[in-house]
């Protein structure tokens, strides 16, 4: 029998958490770097990965998928959207590897326990800590809940254009993903984005997501990283595609960068 066609997406009917996973995340290029990390910089693979702020939770669902005794815990304060991610990434796993997958509604603040061999805080959902102190308590919270040598990894933009106030549109299959950066404090680093969508019938969802931030810095997360005791503290650095100039997603480790427009990184350190 032939597949019925996929209606068009409008605002009303679109489910903005599938937007944004279609639009934002790429969970199997995500764990596979951190597998590689794990093993490079340990020396085995990481068997029990924490997702910081997990949202939908992709990231802990894409682990358990590639190895019988990976498990993972997520942790996020908005039960909505742990409750979708349970709904639809953790149903599309095999019983087994659903048993692997712990959500836990709390605060990244309060949960040190099970001890991870990698947590990772993606999207740059910890720009919720804007303060130097709420920065700091975060990562030492990290660092004991790390085994050993553990890694803590996250992501981090950057560039004379994340300091712009604009809108960067990119499509979609079905749909327009608008990222807006809607206003930014040279000052405090204080820095308001919001997410819209737009479909081919023209209608809109508006401020889909907003997210009020601190615009942290690389030496900044740096230096506090050795200060929560970390070591090992490094910048893994996008390369460039010698053809087009854009950036290859292939990250290495670097001491220098380049003064890109725009550009995105990952900060590690070891507990």
């Amino acid at each position: 029998m032939a597949r019925r066609p996929r209606k068009p997406l409008t605002a009303r009917t679109a489910d903005k958490l599938d937007l944004y996973q279609r639009s934002v995340q790429s969970p199997d290029v995500d764990v596979a770097l951190m597998d590689r990390l794990h093993k490079r910089l340990v020396g085995h693979p990481p068997r029990l990965l924490r997702e910081d702020f997990c949202g939908t939770a992709q990231i802990c669902c894409e682990f358990v998928t590639l190895h019988r005794e990976n498990r993972s815990l997520g942790v996020d304060l908005d039960q909505a959207t742990l409750d979708w991610g349970r709904k639809r990434n953790l149903q599309a796993l095999t019983p087994s590897q659903q048993e692997r997958v712990t959500l836990v509604r709390d605060n990244v603040l309060a949960v040190t326990r099970p001890r991870a061999d990698l947590t990772c805080a993606m999207n740059f959902s910890y720009s919720v800590f804007k303060a130097r102190p709420e920065m700091l308590a975060y990562m030492k919270t990290a660092r004991k809940g790390l085994k050993k040598n553990g890694i803590l990894l996250m992501d981090l933009f950057g560039g004379p254009s994340a300091q712009e106030e604009e809108q960067e549109t990119t499509r979609k299959g079905g749909f327009k993903y608008i990222w807006d950066q809607a206003h930014f404090d040279p000052v405090t680093h204080h820095i308001l984005c919001r997410i819209h969508f737009e479909f081919k019938d023209g209608t809109r969802m508006r401020n889909a997501f907003t997210y009020d931030w601190r615009l942290w810095t690389l030496p900044e997360l740096q230096e506090l990283m050795v200060e929560a005791g970390f070591h090992n503290v490094h910048v893994l650095w996008e390369g460039t595609d010698s053809e087009t100039g854009e950036g290859n997603s292939v990250y290495r480790r670097r001491l220098r960068g380049e003064a890109d427009h725009a550009w995105i990184c990952y900060v590690v350190g070891q507990a």
